[in-house]
């Protein structure tokens, strides 16, 4: 049996196991949420974004796995110790984006957590620092995964065990529960909203995202407004058997790297056309599909594929709708353009700033000479 000193670094394990079970699952649901938290702390250089978000969410969930499962020491060891390089890489990066002030959502555990980077975060890190410690701990010392270990357990152990099970429990009901009295900050009467040109002239009028049914492949349902409260979007609404589709989703991939601010999503209008996408290659690998039944959501917006639409994240309309394949290429061909524009302004707007902070400085040292 094992003794009372073991159970806290099986506690450990158990933690970090689930912890990157958990992140892993969410991570594979979303692909695209990893991608942002990539960009949203300035990690790209260190890291393929498009490579890290296939590969990082099963490499998470084959570390849990052994960790629970490993029926002997040196699998364990050896996923424990990666484990640890891992949670002390994640600490580094949430420490380095807290002193540069990128606080935009680490995306940790997939699209459904898009929280702001916080001292909370750095926090909860830390501490999953310390119990892959220990688990790397209990693995040196002999410890096999987390299920076999269980059954070495002792009475009191069991007891200890059950007693960390229902605090987490516990928690975990509150968290919940708190979720679901916290009022959506956003008006639900969302307003139209004119767009003007730099003379003051009214150019268009941004309209609200409508709230058409959207559906995940594993069948869980959103809206277009919902998804679009995390990150603006651009909907492709395809056909599996349309040329024009066809050419634009292979072409996907390419334009998601060019355009990493955005997330781009194919959207077909049954399980059964993603399947035939898949079928004749032209699904475009590493982004997330939608499902919009009887294209019943498409309809909001017109007939005819592809179809394109740019959904923001203040709840309106930022772009489209384009029908057809060259309408589609010249929407996202606009969309690069604008951000490039935003970030040649912004450099400018920055070298300016620099410029009269310089002058200012040289106009305080000639006032004390």
């Amino acid at each position: 049996m094992l003794t009372f000193p073991t159970v806290p670094l099986v506690l450990c394990t158990a933690l970090i196991a689930l912890t990157l079970l958990i992140s892993g699952i969410a991570k594979a649901k979303d692909p695209q949420s990893t991608v942002t938290g990539i960009e949203n702390l300035g990690l790209q250089k260190i890291a393929p974004a498009r490579a890290v978000s296939l590969i990082l969410p099963w490499f998470e969930i084959a570390l849990a796995a052994v960790l629970l499962l490993s029926p002997v020491r040196l699998p364990a060891v050896i996923a424990s110790g990666l484990a640890l390089v891992l949670m002390i890489f994640y600490t580094v990066v949430i420490a380095r984006a807290l002193a540069t002030g990128r606080t935009g959502s680490c995306n940790c555990f997939g699209s459904e957590s898009t929280a702001p980077v916080s001292r909370y975060t750095l926090f909860r890190n830390l501490s999953l620092l310390v119990a892959a410690a220990g688990t790397h701990a209990a693995a040196l010392a002999g410890g096999a995964g987390v299920l076999f270990t269980l059954f070495s357990l002792d009475v009191s152990g069991w007891l200890w065990a059950g007693g960390a099970a229902l605090i987490a429990a516990t928690l975990d009901a509150v968290r919940r529960g708190d979720a679901l009295g916290t009022a959506d900050e956003r008006p639900q009467v969302i307003l139209p909203e004119p767009v003007y040109d730099e003379n003051g002239e009214e150019l268009y009028v941004r309209m609200p995202i409508p709230l058409g049914a959207l559906y995940l492949e594993d069948g869980r349902r959103t809206t277009m407004r919902e998804i679009a409260k995390t990150q603006a979007r651009v909907l492709v609404f395809v056909s599996a058997t349309c040329g024009g589709c066809v050419k634009f989703l292979k072409t996907m991939p390419q334009w998601q790297e060019r355009l990493p601010q955005v997330a781009l999503h194919p959207v077909y209008s049954s399980l059964e056309s993603l399947n035939k996408s898949r079928t004749n290659g032209s699904f475009p690998e590493g982004l997330t599909p939608l499902i919009d039944r009887e294209s019943a959501s498409a309809a909001n917006f017109g007939y005819g594929v592809p179809l394109a639409v740019v959904l923001g994240s203040d709840g309106l309309m930022a772009g489209g709708p384009a029908v057809g394949l060259e309408e589609v290429e010249a929407l996202m061909g606009d969309i690069e353009e604008q951000f490039a524009e935003a970030a040649r302004l912004a450099k400018e707007e920055a070298e300016e700033a620099y410029r009269r902070a310089l002058k200012e400085s040289q106009n305080h040292q000639g006032d004390h000479l």
